[in-house]
């Protein structure tokens, strides 16, 4: 169905004071933000579909990676990316049908790579992300919750020099940003991961990252605290926005409309299908990405381990061993493509000999919210004062959630924010 785009433009209004905020997505980036939003003496709805997996953080890695400060289109990367494409096995793959579809921005992409861009997206990344585990830390132990985060650092293999080389300006940049990086040879790998396979003898160990053991669970349990705390959660598929003559006054959803003073847009991949109704054409892509979790998997690992030269994580779960990864480029709509998912298993071998694939494993397919430089868009709308933005931090969505509900806060409230916004404005497009 496609909507009109609504052709009311006021002025973006000096800020002020809302009470009833309705917060569209309940997700990590939602349901933190409408915690914060909570916290702040304000009355918060959640409206959410009420599908577990359809969210990101139903089903991601579980990484915690304030270090993953180099944005996706680096020069070195944007090299290995057309051989890529087409390949069906391939860590990067896009559907033939879907290309005419995906070549804007995928075009805008490419242009983000240039030094002196990489450079700023970097700065912006390293402020979002810095401190997302210190943030993690002090809201889950405010909740209880401490048992849901671990601080082992991650490593991340290659089979050798050659592919280990190949990413030097991703090391490099990260190392510009303070990020502590070391280089790990055979011995070191064996030594930190006894299950790890002698085909992987280069890597980096980076012992300041972290990871959530139960992402989904997370979700849940901060869920639960926002109802217990006086939250509201509605499931219902939000369909557009009911606009005043002023500025929207209400969502329209398939239970009836939700009102409010205040909208944050927080609902991932999806969230561009209500930015157009007020304006902001935004260009957000589903790359979309899958999972196996092993449940008795045989081996064990203390930390997330990257398998580089492949391109996907193996996670220590409390659910079991999680394998994901690969990008693929293709419709919010399309069914999964789970040869995808078996394709992630058959790798995992050369990584984890030991490793053992039951009849009980989940397959899982996820849709990451990317914008082409890598950056989320947080901000107010270009149109209306009273709806703001949450969406887009891509593969890191799990990792920026914390310090992205406190921007959105900090919006919605009038006050300062922690770290500079303009990174994530919406006028960047």
């Amino acid at each position: 169905m496609h909507l009109p785009v609504h052709t009311i433009n006021p002025q973006r209004a000096e800020h002020r004071p809302f009470s009833r905020l309705v917060v569209v997505g309940g997700g990590i980036a939602g349901i933190t933000a409408a915690l914060a939003l909570l916290k702040r003496g304000l009355q918060v709805v959640v409206v959410d579909e009420g599908i577990a997996e359809k969210r990101c953080s139903f089903g991601n890695a579980g990484s915690l990676s304030p270090g993953s400060v180099a944005p996706l289109a680096m020069p070195g990367v944007l090299a290995q990316v057309p051989g890529m494409l087409l390949d069906p096995k391939a860590p990067l793959h896009i559907r033939a049908s879907y290309i005419l579809q995906a070549a804007p921005w995928l075009w805008r992409f490419v242009r983000e790579a240039s030094p002196a861009r990489v450079q700023e997206i970097s700065l912006g990344l390293s402020a979002l992300l810095g401190t997302s585990i210190e943030l993690y830390t002090g809201l889950l132990a405010e909740i209880g919750g401490t048992d849901l985060i671990r601080r082992r650092g991650q490593l991340q293999l290659y089979a050798d020099e050659h592919s280990f080389r190949k990413d030097q300006a991703v090391w490099a940049l990260r190392r510009a940003r303070g990020v502590t990086v070391e280089d790990v040879n055979a011995d070191d790998i064996r030594q930190l991961e006894p299950s790890i396979g002698k085909r992987y003898s280069f890597g980096v160990y980076l012992p300041n990252e972290g990871m959530i053991t139960n992402p989904a669970g997370l979700v849940d349990r901060l869920t639960e605290v926002f109802v217990r705390r006086g939250g509201e959660v509605i499931n219902a598929k939000v369909v557009a926005f009911d606009i005043g003559p002023e500025r929207p006054r209400a969502l329209l959803t398939n239970s009836g409309p939700v009102t409010g003073d205040a909208f944050v847009i927080a609902a991932g991949a999806w969230s561009t299908r209500l930015t157009r109704q007020i304006g902001d054409d935004l260009p957000l892509q589903t790359q979309r990405g899958y999972h196996i979790t092993v449940h008795k998997p045989n081996v064990e690992l203390s930390r997330p381990v990257v398998a580089a030269d492949r391109k996907y994580f193996v996670t220590p779960m409390d659910i079991g061993l999680r394998i994901a990864g690969t990008v693929e480029f293709d419709s919010l709509d399309s069914a999964p493509n789970y040869a995808r998912a078996r394709a992630l298993i058959a790798n995992v071998p050369e990584l984890l000999p030991d490793l053992k694939v039951g009849i009980d494993e989940s397959i899982w397919m996820g849709h990451r919210p990317c914008m082409p430089d890598s950056l989320p868009v947080i901000d107010r709308a270009s149109r209306f004062n009273n709806v703001f933005y949450a969406f887009g931090n891509g593969h890191l969505g799990l990792t920026g959630a914390p310090m992205t509900a406190e921007l959105i806060a900090a919006l919605v409230t009038g006050s300062k924010p922690a770290i500079d916004i303009s990174p994530f404005r919406v006028s960047r497009f």
